[in-house]
């Protein structure tokens, strides 16, 4: 490759010319990058053209031009293109810098005072020469253009940039909104009012830039948001300065990547050096516009001294004298002290007596009269010399730091220093200090960054969003505030805050070709992978490739390779290379890509699709694209509808939907494809449970199948109408979709989906239905199933069997069938199929009062269904565990575990799973004494379960929490109505003939009660407790004993059953003259209701201690005693007082 400025071979990755200078360019020139275009324009250019002959202007021209370049240049840019009065020029391009929009401000400020000065000297001029300039920031694309060598930008920011300059005025700077955001506090700005850029129609922020401020560096001073992290590193320093203050000198060098908190650390560490007479002075090393390699040092003298860089250099040598006299002793006639001002001055920039003799000795000059200075200095207090940026230090200025070092080793002098590691700089010293620390800074562990996002995002520092936030920055402290701002202040957005975006590609812009090359087929790979794939991808664009790249990204911090997989170490850094790609270049990547992986068996169907889909989209974007197959598209629908299958397969149903919806977006040819995955997304929608979504793909489906003919799509739309209806709880709808959807497969003499649709047949019934009509109609699904050897569908007809077992009390052989279930969806890979599974055993368990092992699956499910995605199962388990919580005396939790399943169920709309969590959530309130809220509640369990036709469940649940306030009438007319719907389901109803036996007891009824108990199985602790007070109240002094003892024999009995039978039986030992034992089970009682803290059994507990022994009873205890508990407490006192 040779030169194109002096056409002499270049050596390979060189980025410069070695024999002229000359920026190299590559061969592949073209990108998208951010940059920040600047356009200036000569005011009155054509009067001057006019006036005066023609070479005088050219000259005139010239010259002036002369100067404004070489400003571009000073400050880091690239200029583009000179036409006529006017330049263009570009930061970002095609080396980026962080502060690309700060130096282009600084450059078009400093042009203003060039085109001035050279005006000056123009005497031939009616007026000075001036410029109007505009600034704007945005994405471009760069390259050269067809038949040059030119490199250029092209886009809509450079069009903005020229009317940005239309409209300011001579001698002014106009900057669009982006320009403005990125830029830093140096610079001042000012919005224009009413000012609108002509030609657009999108409106644009226009900003005058009044001038610059030269902010002094952070030293001593802490920034507003507290300091988190870095514990060891600022003891480490803690400690350091200490020895310092007690006269040790010490050199400490901070490196680290950019953003990974340097500054802020050393800042930190200095605000408590333990010496009240330390003396610090600070600077930072400029990358640009700064021709003073003493700058740093100057600025931190400036800073001591309280001055103003406008001093004149009168007055610094008055106040240089007079400060030196104060603060280092010296007396008016020291000569030292006439070298040191004449030094102070030099170091400035101002001219001294240093300015007459050779530079290398004003420089020794110079350096001598710093470390006397200094060391004269330290006999009053320790001093800090603290620099920052050190990669941009000039050599003089590190000669300067080794030469301090060494000098006042005998001194308390500390200097501390920090600058990137990706830089090679000559410090610190390796042997010349005894007392040298280097301070590499890692990025943050995770829960450094948990710290960090606890202030970031208000307390949500262990949420999932952080979690994502820290992978994404790879522990970067800095990409880690900026991405955890952006999804505080725009959390739809995905757009890389432009800061960011600029610090990356500053970074990126310095590794070598190869490195780089590596570095972007990764990006295009995704975020991990074998390092075969990268080596392959190279072989395959025909590119270099050697381990030692793949190391130096790694020792570059930009990939963490772990053994035979190479990781992006943050995702932002990921998608800054990615997006510098052009959509060409990545299209054909992607299609490449593809390709190759598509030849390999073992690659996913997922990452092959993916590939192929993205090639599509940017062929969508951009057109046809060479080397791009010309029907990618079909390809990628293919690809994706095979991807769809497979995810349903595995119940992966978010990842289904997403891949479904990206074939749809792609816009297939085929209607029938169109169709196929309307259908394919209404079923993963279906399996997230997210109603709207379904029926919108469903219905669509639907009448595509209508309009085609097509029955075989009108009977999976059905069935899938049928579900979405059988979880609004419309089963009169559910019932006819299915049905007609099961009609439609039988004269389809498809079995495959016969046997689906009966499934859900089936299992619409188990919900509000018959469950002798579920069994019958899940038979049927089972039989097909199992001629067409389909173990999935014999899972799921398994796992809906389960459920009407479950239904019909057999506790079992539902625990039998969700065991094959669960066994066979794990054999089969279906993690949805197993949550399933797993979910209902874990209420199984619950209610065989196995509570351990239900909240060891339930814990396993919920973690499961969040990292799938699946809200709805995670917020079933939250019900569960609230469930458990809430029997275990654990209200707090239980309200709270409760109240967020009741959010996740109304985010999603899901009436029958927010009646399950509305169920746990009012007892829980019942037992915090919020009945009012909890009485709310129960109104609205009630109105939400008339919707599910004779589903006992919520109006039975309804009755428990009215039992529960001590509302015995309410309960009875609820119980009555519960018991009618678990007769017409044929489901068990013991528990609900339980809770209508305490809703008698409660209105004084306790024969009733016997006698409804008589006819279900008392076998549990709830009804034992139950029939233990009727039999009380009806004046039993024996058997109420019996059952409390066997209420407290089972493992699992709540403290709420252990109180009411407690009670009973005092009340029974009572009448039968056993006193002892009715105080000793009254004081269990009251023990039991006082460690679980529930105020209605602790009333009860405390008003049957009153009211049959006579004791004390509070206030608070009477008011949680209702109407139903006074009853059950007057029918118990009267039967034990009965001798």
């Amino acid at each position: 490759m040779a030169c194109r400025s002096c056409s002499r071979p270049l050596p390979e990755g060189a980025r410069f010319c070695p024999f002229c200078g000359h920026e190299v360019i590559g061969a592949a020139t073209e990108e998208r990058r951010v940059v920040t275009v600047l356009f200036a324009d000569i005011v009155g250019y054509s009067t001057l053209s006019e006036h005066l002959d023609p070479e005088r202007v050219k000259r005139l021209v010239d010259g002036a031009f002369q100067r404004l370049v070489a400003d571009i240049n000073a400050f880091g840019g690239r200029v583009d293109k000179i036409v006529g009065d006017g330049i263009l020029a570009m930061f970002g391009a095609p080396v980026a810098h962080e502060d690309d929009p700060d130096r282009a401000i600084r450059a078009a400020l400093q042009m203003h005072q060039s085109i001035a000065q050279f005006s000056t000297g123009q005497l031939d001029l009616d007026a000075p020469l001036q410029l109007r300039v505009g600034v704007n920031t945005g994405e471009v694309l760069v390259g050269s253009m067809v038949g040059t060598d030119d490199y250029t930008a092209m886009g809509d920011v450079v069009n903005v940039a020229s009317r940005l300059q239309v409209l300011a005025p001579p001698g002014a700077v106009y900057i669009g909104d982006a320009t403005a955001q990125l830029a830093s506090d140096e610079i001042r700005r000012e919005p224009i009012e009413d000012v609108e850029v002509r030609g657009r129609v999108q409106t644009e922020r226009v900003w005058h830039v009044t001038g610059r401020e030269r902010l002094q560096p952070m030293s001593g001073g802490r920034a507003q948001a507290p300091f988190v992290g870095r514990a060891t590193q600022r003891e480490l320093l803690q400690s350091v300065m200490t020895m310092v203050a007690n006269g040790r000198s010490a050199v400490v060098s901070v490196s680290g990547e950019a953003g990974a908190g340097k500054t802020r650390l050393v800042t930190e560490a200095l605000a408590d050096f333990p010496s009240r007479r330390v003396t610090i002075f600070a600077g930072v090393c400029a990358p640009y516009g700064e021709n003073n390699a003493w700058a740093p040092i100057a600025s931190a003298l400036f800073r001591q001294l309280e001055l103003d860089t406008s001093v004149t250099p009168a007055e610094l040598r008055a106040i240089v004298r007079e400060q030196a006299s104060a603060r280092l002793g010296f007396v008016a006639e020291d000569p030292t002290l006439d070298r040191l001002v004449e030094a102070v001055l030099h170091l400035v920039g101002h001219p001294s007596d240093l300015d007459d003799v050779t530079p290398t000795e004003a420089r020794e000059m110079l350096v001598r009269l710093i470390v006397e200075g200094f060391r004269m200095r330290s006999r009053w207090g320790p001093i800090v010399l603290w620099l920052d940026d050190l990669q941009w230090a000039d050599p003089l200025l590190i000669d300067l730091l080794h030469r301090l070092s060494r000098s006042l080793v005998d001194r308390p002098v500390l200097v501390v220093t920090a600058q990137r590691d990706d830089v090679v700089v000559d410090w610190p010293p390796s042997t010349d200090h005894p007392m040298t620390i280097r301070m590499p800074l890692e990025p943050f562990t995770r829960d450094e960054a948990g710290m960090l996002l606890d202030l970031l995002l208000g307390g949500n520092g262990g949420s999932p969003l952080a979690d994502q936030l820290y992978e994404r920055s790879g522990g970067n402290p800095f990409f880690l505030t900026e991405l955890a701002e952006l999804a505080r202040s725009n959390p739809e957005s995905t757009q890389l805050p432009g800061s960011l975006r600029a610090l990356i590609a500053a970074r990126l812009d310095r590794l070598d070709p190869a490195a780089r090359a590596v570095l972007d087929n990764a990006a295009v790979l995704g975020t991990s992978g074998p390092v075969s794939s990268l080596e392959r991808f190279a072989v395959e664009l025909g590119q270099s490739f050697t381990p030692d790249d793949v190391a130096r990204l790694e020792r570059d911090g930009l990939l963490d390779i772990d053994g035979p997989i190479w990781r992006f170490r943050s995702d932002v850094v990921r998608e800054v290379s990615y997006q510098m790609l052009t959509k060409m270049v990545r299209a054909q990547r992607h299609a490449g890509v593809a390709a190759v992986m598509g030849e390999i068996p073992m690659i996913p169907t997922d990452l092959v699709a993916h590939h192929s889909a993205t090639a599509a989209e940017l062929v969508g974007e951009i057109g046809p694209v060479e080397r791009v197959r010309s029907d990618i598209k079909a390809e990628a629908v293919r690809l994706l509808l095979r991807a769809v299958r497979r995810s349903l397969d595995v119940g992966g149903f978010h990842q289904s939907g997403i891949h479904a919806t990206r074939a749809i977006d792609l816009g297939p040819d085929d209607p029938a494809d169109v169709r196929e995955l309307r259908l394919l997304r209404a079923e993963a929608a279906v399996g997230q449970r997210e109603r709207e979504r379904a029926r919108v793909d469903a219905e669509a489906a639907l009448a595509a199948a209508h309009e085609a003919g097509d029955l075989r799509h009108e009977g999976r739309a059905r069935r899938y109408l049928g579900q979405i209806a059988q979880m609004a709880g419309d089963l009169d709808v559910a019932r006819r979709q299915l049905s007609r959807s099961v009609d439609i497969f039988r004269e389809l003499h498809d079995d495959i989906e016969l046997a689906a649709s009966l499934r859900e047949r089936g299992f619409a019934e188990v919900f509000g239905g018959s469950l002798d009509d579920a069994e019958w109609l899940l038979g049927e699904a089972e039989g097909l199933s199992e001629s067409l050897d389909d173990r999935r569908g014999m899972a799921w007809v398994r796992q809906h069997q389960a459920w009407v077992a479950f239904l019909a009390g057999n506790i079992e052989l539902a625990e039998q069938r969700l065991l094959l279930a669960s066994r066979e969806f794990s054999e089969l890979g279906d993690r949805s199929g197993s949550n399933w599974a797993t979910g209902l055993l874990a209420y199984v368990r619950f209610y065989a009062f196995r509570f351990e092992e239900a909240e060891a699956l339930a814990v396993a499910v919920r973690a499961e269904g969040l990292e799938a995605g699946e809200r709805w199962g995670s917020a079933m388990m939250d019900s569960l565990l609230a469930s458990i919580r809430l029997w275990s005396g654990d209200f707090g939790e239980a309200e709270e575990l409760s109240r967020r399943a009741v959010a996740s169920f109304r985010a999603i709309d899901d009436r029958f799973g927010l009646v399950q969590a509305l169920v746990p959530r009012t007892r829980a309130l019942v037992a915090l004494g919020r009945d009012h809220e909890a009485a709310r509640g129960l109104e609205e369990v009630l109105a939400i379960g008339d919707s599910f036709g004779n589903l006992a469940f919520p109006v039975m649940a309804a009755a428990g929490t009215a039992v529960h306030l001590g509302l015995g009438e309410r309960a009875v007319v609820l119980g009555e109505v519960a018991s009618e719907r678990v007769a017409k389901m044929g489901a068990d109803g013991d528990e609900t003939a339980t809770t209508l036996a305490l809703a008698f007891c409660q209105v004084g009824d306790p024969e009733r009660a016997l006698t409804l108990l008589a006819e279900a199985e008392v076998d549990f602790p709830y009804a034992l407790a139950v029939r233990a007070v009727a039999a009380a109240m009806t004046g039993d002094d024996e058997h109420p004993a019996a059952d409390a003892d066997a209420v407290w024999a089972v493992e699992g009995s709540s403290y709420l059953d252990r109180v009411i039978a407690d009670v009973a039986a005092a009340a029974a030992a009572l009448r039968g003259g056993r006193h002892d034992e009715a105080r000793e089970r009254l004081d269990r009682a009251t023990a039991t209701a006082d460690a679980a803290g529930d105020v209605v059994a602790r009333a009860l507990a405390g008003g049957a201690t009153q009211t049959l022994l006579g004791g004390g009873v509070t206030m608070a205890m009477s008011h949680h005693l209702r109407p139903g508990w006074r009853r059950v407490l007057d029918g118990l006192s009267k039967a034990a007082l009965v001798a």
